[in-house]
C-alpha cells in the first residue's frame, strides 16, 4: 500500500501523540505528592524521620512523597481553626498550597461535639485549595486502653463515611497489633517511655497506614528504620496493611473491629 503524504502526516502525528503521553506519565512518575501534615505530639517522628518519604523511596516505581507539617504539641483541630489565617498557620498554609493531601490530625482525647464541626470546616478548606482529605485517628494514651481507642476509632470511622474520605484509623491497628490478652510488654512497645505518645514503632505504624491511604499500595517489603527489627517491621506492615482494607471497607459498610 503506498503511503500518502496526507497517511505519513497522521503517522506522525500518531507518533508524536504517544511520545508526549509517554515523556507526560515520566514527568507525573518523578512528581512528588505533596502532604501537608496538621496535628499535633503525635506527629513529629513521621516528619523527623522522613518515614512517608521512605516509604514511598522503597516503592519502585511509585511517586516521591515530599511532607511539610503544622505540628504544634497539644493542638487539636479547633485549636488550629482558631489560631486564625496568619503566616505559619494551618489555614494559611492549606490555602498557599498546592498540597495533593492534607492529612488532619486531631487531639487524642478529643469528643465528638469538638470534632465534627472542625473536621468539616477543614474538610471545606481543603477541597476548596484542590487538596485531597486524609483524616487520621492516632491511638490514644495507653491508659485509655481501650475506651479511649474505641472513641477514636468511632469518631473518624463516621466522619471518613459523612466526608467520604481515606480514613486512618490506627486504633485500632494498635489493637490488631496487640492482639487478645497482650503483656504490658506489648502494650508499651508501640509506645515512647510516657505511655503516651508513639514510639517508634508507633510512628511507623501511623506511616505505613498513611501511606496506603494516599496511595493505596501496601507497605509490605518496603524500607523501614534500621532501629525496628526486620521482623517486627514485617508485623508492623502486614498489621498496617490489613487494618487499611478493613478501614477501607468499613467507610461504605457497616463498622468492622479487628480480627
Amino acid at each position: 500500500m503506498k503511503m500518502t503524504s496526507t497517511t505519513w502526516a497522521a503517522v506522525a502525528t500518531l507518533l508524536m501523540a504517544g511520545l508526549t503521553m509517554n515523556s507526560a506519565c515520566a514527568e507525573d512518575a518523578s512528581k512528588p505528592i505533596k502532604v501537608l501534615l496538621v496535628g499535633n505530639s503525635q506527629c513529629p517522628t513521621i516528619v523527623s524521620r522522613q518515614l512517608l518519604e521512605k516509604l514511598a523511596a522503597s516503592d519502585k516505581g511509585q511517586r516521591p512523597i515530599t511532607v511539610g507539617g503544622c505540628i504544634k504539641g497539644g493542638a487539636s483541630l479547633r485549636s488550629h481553626w482558631e489560631a486564625g489565617t496568619g503566616e505559619g498557620t494551618a489555614r494559611a498554609m492549606i490555602a498557599s498550597g498546592p498540597w495533593d493531601f492534607v492529612v488532619l490530625q486531631d487531639i487524642y482525647n478529643v469528643q465528638e461535639p469538638a470534632f465534627q464541626p472542625y473536621a468539616r470546616q477543614f474538610h471545606t478548606l481543603v477541597n476548596k485549595s484542590g487538596a485531597k482529605t486524609v483524616l487520621f485517628g492516632t491511638a490514644s494514651i495507653l491508659s485509655d486502653y481501650p475506651q479511649g481507642f474505641e472513641r477514636q476509632h468511632g469518631l473518624h470511622i463516621a466522619m471518613g463515611r459523612e466526608l467520604g474520605v481515606p480514613t486512618v484509623d490506627a486504633s485500632y491497628a494498635y489493637i490488631r497489633y496487640f492482639g487478645d490478652k497482650p503483656s504490658t510488654e506489648r502494650l508499651e512497645s508501640l509506645f515512647a517511655s510516657d505511655r503516651a505518645h508513639p514510639g517508634l514503632w508507633g510512628s511507623y505504624i501511623y506511616s505505613c497506614q498513611l501511606y496506603s491511604a494516599m496511595t493505596s499500595r501496601s507497605s509490605i517489603g518496603l524500607a523501614a528504620p534500621d532501629a525496628i527489627p526486620a521482623a517486627v517491621a514485617r508485623t508492623l506492615q502486614k498489621t498496617a496493611w490489613a487494618q487499611y482494607q478493613e478501614t477501607t471497607a468499613a467507610l461504605t459498610d457497616e463498622v468492622g473491629k479487628p480480627q
